[in-house]
């Protein structure tokens, strides 16, 4: 995964953080076929603890490196963000959005977020 080789090059000067909001599929909503074939179907968390296991479900199966933030049941995170579509943001030391990738899951460019990070590194 290209975002680990990021945070591993970057994780020295950078916090990187993936952030769980609210479930995109759950299992009564909208499906990917991926999903379904690979048996990944997870009721909508109605509790930070439920959020909470199906968010390190996620970070296991996607075998992602950095560490995982949760936002809470009441999806403040999302709601300031903006999460869905949008997946990748940069935030810089002042809280200002440096990068913002497009509607996800493959919306982003990783030569265009790398040259934003390296600008905000310095």
């Amino acid at each position: 995964m290209r975002l680990n080789e990021l945070h591993a090059k970057y994780k020295d000067r950078v916090q990187f953080y993936l952030v769980y909001i609210r479930e995109a599929h759950p299992k009564r909503g909208w499906q990917v076929p991926n999903n379904l074939i690979e048996d990944i179907l997870y009721d909508e968390p109605t509790t930070d603890d439920e959020r909470t296991e199906v968010a390190a479900a996620c970070q296991i199966g996607l075998d992602v490196h950095m560490p995982m933030l949760i936002d809470g049941i009441d999806n403040d995170i999302d709601e300031k963000y903006v999460g869905l579509p949008m997946r990748l943001f940069l935030v810089d030391e002042d809280g200002k959005i440096a990068y913002a990738g497009d509607k996800g899951p493959f919306g982003w460019d990783d030569e265009a977020f790398e040259a934003a990070l390296r600008e905000v590194i310095g």
